[in-house]
């Protein structure tokens, strides 16, 4: 015990030591941040609000998914990311007390996990979706509405459980949730550990080997007439091949979620299991590249709206018609009023 209370306060002295950074540091990367946190905020609420309007994007069990995947992101940027902006231009001294300490630390515990296992939910269906030979034709996908409530259900509690095991007890009890001024990670080096595989790494190498396998799927496909790989007694008609298109095109904006939300978590990821390891290791990194790598991670809740919704045409149509209504409130009314004006006149 004493052992770890050492390692740890070596930790945080490490630590204390690299928070004083210059201002040619603090302000380009903080300007960078704050640009995240908008753009995502936006992008995400715009995700929101088309599924909620639209009952067609409402009634698909994938969108639902996305749904959660967009509040996720926003409880990031709102929760979490505000906090660690301020940490720069405060050397990281905290003002906000003992339980916002704890439900930033929380937030960001729940909702990252939160998006990187719907994504592998998403791909899992798409996989299971293409996997089938005729299933690959037909609209209905492997995920209906239920499961993909229950799916969303089952994500969040298991996040909102495995975030709240510290509050229960699995910490360093040695270190309080204010420590000298500041707002630590007072975890200890086996729950970050377990986290950063269980929570991160190993979600995300599963989504990649769906992946694989879709790829494999589409490979094989051109021949699969001819090697007999589906029943004699079907054939697809333009409408059937269409809707494979579709969920072929689906599968490929999946892998681009995919391959940035690797891109984006990875490094940050493998970066904090070896600073856990390394432990009291006299400054064994720079830590603004611990800053970098982080700005790297939360990039992915504002690249997430661009990925899918902005690029999906029911999305597009929903946003089309929101711009459109704004637009024809904004310059058809006062040409509406002078109609009346008009109107009023000739009939005087």
């Amino acid at each position: 015990m004493n052992n770890s209370s050492d390692h740890n306060s070596s930790g945080l002295r490490i630590q204390e030591a690299f928070f004083g950074f210059s201002p040619l540091f603090i302000y380009p990367i903080a300007s960078l941040y704050i640009v995240i946190v908008v753009v995502a905020i936006i992008g995400n609420l715009m995700v929101f609000y088309a599924i909620l309007a639209n009952r067609n994007l409402r009634n698909n069990p994938t969108n639902l998914l996305l749904l959660s995947l967009a509040i996720s992101d926003l409880l990031t940027v709102t929760l979490a990311v505000p906090f660690d902006i301020e940490s720069f231009f405060l050397v990281r001294k905290w003002k906000h007390g003992k339980t916002m300490c704890i439900i930033s630390r929380t937030a960001y515990l729940i909702t990252i996990p939160t998006s990187i296992f719907t994504l592998l939910a998403i791909s899992v269906d798409r996989y299971k979706t293409l996997k089938d030979p005729l299933g690959r034709f037909r609209r209905s996908q492997f995920i209906t509405q239920r499961r993909s409530l229950i799916v969303i259900a089952l994500v969040w509690s298991y996040c909102i459980v495995w975030a709240l095991l510290p509050i229960m007890g699995w910490q360093d009890k040695s270190v309080e949730p204010i420590y000298k001024g500041t707002c630590p990670l007072h975890y200890t080096i086996v729950y970050n550990i377990l986290t950063s595989i269980m929570n991160f790494i190993f979600p995300l190498l599963l989504t990649c080997v769906f992946y694989i396998l879709i790829y494999l799927i589409a490979r094989k496909h051109r021949n699969v007439n001819k090697r007999g790989g589906l029943p004699s007694t079907f054939r697809p008609t333009k409408e059937d091949k269409k809707m494979y298109s579709r969920n072929m095109k689906a599968a490929k904006t999946t892998a681009m979620f995919v391959v940035v939300i690797f891109l984006c978590w990875q490094p940050y990821t493998y970066f904090s299991i070896i600073a856990n390891l390394m432990g009291d290791i006299r400054v064994p990194y720079r830590f603004e590249l611990f800053w970098v790598l982080l700005m790297f991670g939360y990039l992915n809740s504002a690249l997430n709206p661009f990925l899918f919704a902005f690029r999906n045409k029911r999305f597009q149509s929903v946003y089309r018609k929101l711009l459109r209504s704004t637009t024809l409130g904004r310059f058809k009314f006062p040409r509406f009023q002078k109609r009346k004006a008009e109107k009023y006149v000739f009939n005087r």
